[in-house]
């Protein structure tokens, strides 16, 4: 072996130094080296991007004209497609949810979890959930993404046409009021509604639909758009409705539920 140098011997910091500045050099390699890794949910190799900081003043006739078109239907499933191609694979058991009224919002979110995170997603055949805002809680539709960043219902509260949005006060081109932002999210959600004809036809099975509204009042964007075009879907054999009971009601526990538009709990609860 080389003799060590006669440095080392009578200065041992010189190698404790050395040894730390190996180790540094070693750390920021591997953090120049290592790629950041993107989720493999995202099928399109992109992570879904957030609502903008700026608020979009888009003019709401063009906003609605956009939203009654049937076709935004087929716009929001091939953009959930492309988040989860199992949605249009054949077999695939898909599960809609939808929620209105005070508390069912965490409801519909267990729902997705246990589907998407439990047992019935390695299935076979394979199951998935949806909601109107994205293929999970964690990837939004870019439709979805668009109407946050219009901030509807925010305009809709405006005073002599500003609107205070994140606390910052702009001039809004095109005000509304609070019913115009019912109707826009209101087409919105019966075009998510929609989708079903074209996820059954995709997997040659009936989309379930889970209707969180226990407590939800007729007049709002459930009752008077969404419930109606599961009302054509059900009767057009695309979709199997089910309405909670309670706020308790277990997806799993078939007692909880309440099966068929025709049945459904907001008119005879009289809420």
């Amino acid at each position: 072996m080389a003799p060590v140098p006669a440095l080392f011997h009578s200065r041992p910091w010189v190698l404790i130094l050395l040894g730390i500045c190996v180790l540094v050099c070693i750390i920021t390699a591997s953090m120049v080296l290592v790629l950041p890794q993107v989720s493999p949910d995202a099928a399109d190799g992109t992570c879904p991007t957030g609502p903008a900081t700026e608020p979009v003043f888009t003019d709401p006739a063009k906003k609605l004209e956009e939203l009654k078109d049937r076709n935004f239907s087929k716009k929001l499933f091939d953009e959930a497609a492309t988040y989860e191609p199992l949605l249009a694979a054949r077999g695939t058991q898909v599960h809609m949810c939808f929620w209105s009224g005070k508390d069912n919002h965490g409801n519909a979110l267990r729902l997705l979890d246990v589907v998407n995170g439990g047992s019935p997603a390695s299935a076979s055949p394979p199951h998935r959930a949806i909601w109107n805002e994205g293929v999970n809680a964690f990837y939004p539709y870019p439709a979805w993404v668009t109407i946050l960043n219009e901030h509807w219902y925010d305009r809709g509260t405006g005073i002599n046409g500003t609107v205070t949005i994140f606390g910052k006060t702009y001039q809004d081109p095109y005000p509304i009021t609070p019913d115009d932002a019912d109707e826009i999210v209101g087409e919105y959600s019966a075009r998510y509604a929609g989708m079903a004809e074209y996820i059954a036809r995709a997997t040659g099975k009936p989309v379930n639909v889970w209707c969180f509204v226990h407590g939800a009042k007729p007049g709002r964007v459930f009752s008077r758009y969404e419930e109606p075009e599961l009302k054509r879907l059900e009767a057009d054999g695309f979709a199997v409705i089910y309405y909670a009971k309670s706020l308790e009601s277990r997806w799993d526990n078939a007692g909880d539920w309440i099966s068929g538009t025709e049945n459904s709990p907001l008119p005879l609860s009289g809420l």
